[in-house]
């Protein structure tokens, strides 16, 4: 019982540990001048498959 228990702490310290390390690397890329860079890219590509003002066009 033990045991299982152990397994279960260290799994959910795992999961927690890996969500940290996920989200310091992506602040971390986004705050780079590369990652905003690809931030603006993308949202260029964004606006030009969806325009933001396309709601307001008459057809």
């Amino acid at each position: 019982m033990g045991l299982l228990i152990n397994l279960v702490f260290l799994a959910l310290l795992i999961y927690i540990a890996y969500l940290v390390i996920t989200v310091a690397v992506r602040h971390g890329i986004d705050s780079s001048e590369v990652g905003k860079i690809i931030k603006q890219k993308n949202g260029y590509q964004e606006e030009k498959f969806y325009p933001k003002d396309d709601l307001d066009k008459e057809y």
